[in-house]
């Protein structure tokens, strides 16, 4: 599992431009960053699909085998 910081850092995309994106300050971007549980599943939607990244690799942890 990896973090939206991780795959926005991975793609080359300012903390600054994911903020512009979703309409949200970099600060309160950058929280979720840290802690994705305080977006709405819009928001995380929304990331994801500009970051270019899964939404259930950032957001769903595999329990695996």
């Amino acid at each position: 599992m990896q973090t939206l910081k991780d795959a926005r850092e991975r793609k080359g995309i300012k903390l600054s431009t994911v903020a512009d994106h979703l309409g949200v300050s970099r600060q309160t971007y950058r929280l979720y960053e840290r802690d994705s549980s305080r977006m709405s599943i819009v928001q995380a939607i929304s990331a994801c699909e500009f970051i270019g990244v899964p939404l259930a690799e950032i957001f769903f942890i595999n329990k695996g085998k």
